[in-house]
């Protein structure tokens, strides 16, 4: 029975090549979308999972509140509260806290008699010795058990391998951490596994608790929240308990502290696998991914499966209607309705498992084109689950797609079916309804592809109010602040001089800041006996005194800091638009003169304002700032010039211009290598996941509009098929090729206006709220309303005209003969 049914099957599949092309290929390129965004969606709802105690595992993190209002959530909190749960709470098995030091412009140097090998070290964490008692990083040598001392370190085998041949050998060797808080000597204890890439948690060098003292007292404070604290619970129940005690240290030995400046703080528990999808940040201020994304794209995922059901439905409908007859004569040879049924259920999975093949094989040759756009580790594309998933899948819909017919022909009678009469029942207004719901979806994705391209662009193309073409940031070598000699100084003051000789550099500053990263420091700045209510948390950017002037930010009222200001003995600085109104300024002029506490040194006196420029992405408001001299250092700026008449590419100029630099630099620094990039490259970053989530939404949604596409292609062939003996009629009654265009044509567009038209509100509610993310966002206009509409009835005729145009040239005699 089985043979009898394949045979019957593939000698239909032979018969109607081209509708079971369509369904095949409709199947597949639905399923492929759906593998790889199902792909997408497994690996970021992974995080963090393969810790074996990871649903006991939460994070202590806060919302802050100025003077009532929400500033925002902190994944910090204070050392001391964690050292307290510790020991006060008897539901909290262990604790572990993280020091962010990537600020301190790290560098190891390791010399192993006459060798000595130095790299940049980026992160470098001070951590507790409960991490490895939380965390399952895997130690490939050596072990934790020393790691409760001063001095000891951790690193991971990639980190480990540009000093260390063997990580067995490395254990015991000591190495010199040197930065901008000077020099210190640590002895390597352990080399780790590298951090999976599913781990929100990302380091490459954990430093030992106790060695804080080595560079801050803070980690005795109540009220420095610079620590991310992780606990591990012994029930993950008990969260009301861990929160009451939370509360009463709170209470007892900050809450106070922070309300005399007019804050105040909410604690809450976060568990770890709610990291990366739900926390505001991440990791080192980083964000993880949006869980709008995700739900956007698994949404889209379901849809365009949903879509290639419907096309395989609406033309498998056509084409049972054509083989009533056979199922008439099955019946009345002695076939049961349900041996009928087994024979449409079989075939639809012999169609679903074609496309599932298919799927497999696009996906495959696709692959490295899709880990490039998606960002998934080549590991994650093919995930044994979401491939279980998606055959899942291929059952659901074998049976929804394999009983429609079974429920059609149940409802007609046989002696009809055998003599042609089908009665009224063909599933035209079904097919219709499918049309319409999928060209409204068509309507809507196009739609949001449209309005993520042009908040992309906007965001990438605006006005920053700062210059960051053809700038070269380099990573500036450790230099001990408190050193009297400051070599590193000297060592910049010659490689700028050296450098402004040659006509391809323009100007050279240097700065503690980048344009495209969160500013790691900070005060809380309030006017001279104001009260501490009213301080403004500020970003303060230290720097070089030729940097407004590096970047063109515009002065708009006084002047810039010069050679001979100092705010650490005379409190000069210079504050941006937005600090000045935020203290209560309307007028920037105003602002000029006025002094500020808050500071680290004396009471700042504003010597100059200038304009707001976006430090960090459109995504963020105007930050408060405040432009500090200062020799703490992080970044050397070099403004290339190009020649625009030369004959060389933009490239190969600045290839040129990159050489000339290292050339110099080699000549300076001779102990250090040159790690360089380009600042509109590192700040266009920050866009890195927008960019992607439209490349992806784009992507699919082209897929999904090209499977509408191939749906209303096949269904139109079939109406045609059915009226060609009408067509025939009348051209031969002198029906223009016009009048039959229209004619043919007309049921189906005036389907896929009204999908565009009853689409279009719920486009606009989608798109304006997922908009609302955006600090700065473009308004929706004209376009969002023509060029979706003018995009989907021009692929809808396009679709229709090319079988259309066809039918009219045919010969009306050669119409007229067909059955």
């Amino acid at each position: 029975m089985l043979k009898n049914y394949l045979i019957t099957i593939f000698r239909q599949i032979q018969k109607n090549k081209v509708f079971s092309f369509i369904n095949i290929l409709g199947l597949a390129l639905g399923m492929a979308a759906c593998l790889v965004i199902s792909q997408y969606v497994n690996f970021h709802t992974s995080f963090d999972t393969f810790h074996s105690n990871a649903d006991q595992i939460f994070r202590l993190e806060s919302d802050a509140y100025k003077n009532g209002e929400h500033l925002g959530q902190s994944y910090n909190a204070p050392s001391m509260m964690g050292a307290a749960l510790r020991d006060q709470s008897p539901e909290v098995k262990e604790v572990a806290r993280f020091y962010n030091y990537n600020y301190a412009n790290n560098s190891i140097i390791y010399t192993d008699g006459d060798d000595k090998v130095s790299f940049e070290q980026p992160g470098v964490f001070i951590a507790d010795k409960g991490t490895f008692e939380l965390f399952d990083f895997k130690f490939l040598a050596g072990s934790p058990a020393k790691f409760d001392e001063p001095q000891k370190a951790v690193l991971t085998l990639t980190a480990s391998k540009k000093y260390f041949d063997n990580p067995e050998k490395a254990i015991g060797k000591s190495f010199t951490l040197s930065g901008n808080n000077g020099n210190n000597e640590y002895e390597l204890i352990g080399v780790v596994d590298d951090i999976p890439e599913n781990s929100h948690i990302q380091f490459e060098l954990l430093l030992s608790y106790p060695s804080m003292d080595n560079y801050t007292k803070s980690r005795l404070s109540w009220t420095n929240s610079n620590f991310t604290t992780y606990m591990l619970l012994s029930d993950r129940n008990r969260q009301g308990e861990v929160m009451s005690i939370i509360n009463q240290l709170h209470e007892e030995n900050s809450k106070e502290s922070y309300a005399a400046n007019g804050y105040a703080v909410d604690y809450f528990l976060r568990p770890l696998t709610d990291i990366h999808l739900n926390a505001e940040y991440e990791w080192a201020d980083s964000a993880g991914v949006d869980n709008k994304t995700v739900f956007v794209l698994s949404f889209i995922a379901m849809i365009i499966l949903v879509i290639a059901w419907i096309n395989y439905m609406n033309l498998s409908l056509v084409r049972t209607m054509e083989r009533m007859k056979e199922m008439g004569i099955r019946k009345c040879m002695g076939s049961s309705m349900k041996q009928i049924t087994q024979l449409f259920i079989l075939e639809a999975f012999v169609m679903n498992l074609l496309a599932f093949v298919l799927a497999i094989f696009v996906t495959q040759i696709g692959e490295k084109y899709l880990i490039e756009v998606t960002g998934l580790p080549v590991s994650a594309l093919m995930d044994l689950k979401v491939l279980t998933l998606l055959l899942g899948l291929i059952g659901v819909g074998t049976l929804l797609i394999g009983f429609y017919p079974y429920i059609l022909l149940k409802t007609m009678n046989v002696v009809n079916i055998l003599v042609g009469n089908r009665g009224k029942v063909g599933g035209v207004k079904m097919r219709k309804s499918m049309v319409f719901v999928q060209f409204m979806i068509t309507f809507i994705l196009i739609a949001g592809t449209v309005t993520v391209y042009h908040q992309i662009n906007y965001m990438r193309d605006a006005d920053l109010g700062i210059d960051i073409e053809n700038i070269l940031v380099i990573k500036s070598p450790p230099g001990a602040i408190q050193d009297n000699e400051r070599q590193d100084v000297k060592r910049f003051n010659t490689l700028k001089t050296e450098l402004l000789k040659y006509t391809g550099v323009k100007e050279i500053t240097n700065g503690g800041e980048i344009p495209g990263e969160p500013v790691g420091w900070g005060a809380s700045l309030r006017l001279k006996n104001e009260s501490t209510e009213s301080s403004v948390y500020t970003g303060l950017i230290s720097m070089d005194v030729d940097y407004p002037q590096f970047f063109d930010i515009d002065v708009v009222a006084g002047r810039t800091l010069r050679e001979g200001d100092d705010p650490w003995s005379k409190g000069d600085v210079v504050i941006n638009a937005k600090l000045a109104e935020q203290l209560g300024f309307s007028n920037p002029e105003d602002a000029v003169g006025a002094e500020i506490d808050g500071f680290y040194g004396p009471t700042l006196k504003v010597r100059g304002v200038v304009e707001n420029h976006h430090h960090t992405s459109l995504h963020d408001d105007f930050m408060p700032l405040a432009y500090i001299l200062s020799s703490w250092t992080e970044f050397y700026f070099v403004k290339l010039q190009l020649d625009e008449n030369g004959n060389s590419t933009r490239n190969a100029q600045l290839s040129d211009l990159v050489a000339t630099v290292k050339s110099e630099w080699n000549e300076v620094f001779t102990d250090y290598q040159m790690d360089y990039f380009f600042l509109d490259r590192a700040f266009d970053e920050q866009y890195k996941e927008d960019i992607r989530f439209g490349k992806i939404f784009s992507g699919f949604s082209a897929l999904a509009i090209l499977i509408a596409c191939l749906g209303l292609f096949g269904l139109t062939s079939f109406s045609i098929q059915q009226r060609t003996k009408e067509i025939g009629i009348r051209k031969v009654l002198g029906a223009s090729a016009k009048n039959l265009m229209i004619l043919l044509s007309k049921e189906y567009m005036m389907l896929v206006s009204a999908a565009c038209v009853v689409s279009l509100p719920v486009a606009w509610w989608m798109m304006s709220k997922w908009l609302e993310d955006y600090t700065f966002r473009i308004d929706l206009g004209w376009w969002f309303v023509i060029v979706p509409i003018a995009f989907v009835i021009g692929l809808a005729l396009l679709s229709i005209s090319s079988k259309v145009l066809s039918t009219i040239k045919t010969n009306p005699v050669k119409s007229l003969r067909t059955e």
